[in-house]
């Protein structure tokens, strides 16, 4: 795990490409046929794609990537995605049902497997080839994030390439020994909720639990409480949890974030270049993206706990900038 410091300190805004973007998810068109064997047996799945198309085909996602792409692949029982590599890592997290997560190994070519639960999560790095399975007896969504944002079609298995569009790669990525995603996982369970990262946490309006599943988070207070589940890699992502009315102030940083309400609702808040204030409610698996350059926040809409998923851009980034000169708090 990277900690900040002065170079990281120095990282510049990158440049503002889109405005802060509300994406709803009962708006979203699933694509049925994004790849060349989604119409085969065992392979049925629909994806919501909210950041990041596949070349070639339509465009169905709310936003180009940038530094990340995102989206949900919903399957019947029994179906999924067959063996694929990516030149990125590629996160699966389970939003409802149950899921194998199965990679051949690189070297021995055994095939390996772990079965998610509810909010379960799994990296994969490039080098190693992947699929999933819907091992539920219902429909099950299966969120998933890639850590770049230029997307590009999978390398699939050698006993999958007919049919491939022309041109696609075919050669496996990765570099020396891949990572053995059996050392890639979070259990939900086991990831503790830390409420120490931000000094604000410690205001009445500030209290939440922060499950850092993955990468630094850039917090004035690194180190105190618990650590990420996994360390540093091409994006960090946390579950922020907290009561009725509390959540985070406003703040700015140096890339793109995304809030995702998983349970309950949410207000996401921001302040456009007047200074005006806006503010959008969120329900479950909608999504607001928000460029570096903007001072954003969120909070608890609901009258219970509630839980929304928060991707990164970059992880081990300096502390926020925030609105609110919070300075005083740092004493405590």
């Amino acid at each position: 795990m990277r900690n900040s410091d002065s170079s990281n300190a120095a990282i510049p805004p990158k440049t503002r490409v889109a405005a802060v973007t509300v994406i709803r998810f009962a708006e979203m068109i699933p694509n049925w046929s994004d790849y060349h064997e989604s119409g085969g047996e065992g392979n049925h799945r629909a994806i919501y794609r909210y950041i990041g198309d596949v070349p070639g085909t339509p465009s169905r996602a709310a936003l180009p990537g940038w530094d990340f792409c995102s989206g949900i692949a919903m399957a019947p029982p029994g179906n999924g995605a067959p063996l694929h590599d990516h030149r990125d890592e590629e996160v699966f997290m389970v939003w409802e049902g149950e899921f194998e997560i199965f990679w051949e190994d690189p070297e021995s070519k055994d095939r390996k497997s772990v079965v998610l639960g509810l909010y379960d999560a799994i990296r994969i790095h490039p080098g190693i080839m992947r699929g999933f399975k819907n091992v539920g007896d219902t429909e099950g969504f299966l969120y998933f994030i890639h850590g770049q944002g230029a997307y590009e079609y999978p390398v699939y298995h050698e006993s999958l390439r007919e049919g491939l569009p022309e041109g696609v790669r075919t050669e496996p990525h990765g570099n020396g020994r891949p990572v053995d995603p059996a050392t890639q996982i979070v259990r939900y369970e086991e990831c503790e909720m830390n409420f120490q990262v931000y000094h604000e946490t410690g205001l009445p309006e500030g209290v939440r639990g922060i499950r850092r599943y993955a990468g630094a988070v850039g917090g004035e207070r690194e180190g105190a409480g618990p650590p990420p589940s996994l360390e540093d890699g091409e994006v960090a992502f946390v579950i922020n949890e907290n009561r009725c009315g509390s959540g985070a102030p406003l703040h700015d940083h140096p890339f793109e974030e995304m809030f995702i309400p998983l349970e309950g609702r949410w207000a996401v808040f921001w302040l456009d270049a007047r200074g005006e204030y806006h503010q959008a409610i969120l329900d479950p698996w909608d999504a607001c993206w928000v460029p570096p350059g903007v001072q954003r926040g969120f909070r608890n809409a609901g009258r219970e706990w509630g839980k929304l998923h928060v991707i990164q851009g970059q992880p081990g980034a300096p502390p926020p900038e925030y609105h609110r000169d919070y300075s005083e708090l740092k004493e405590i």
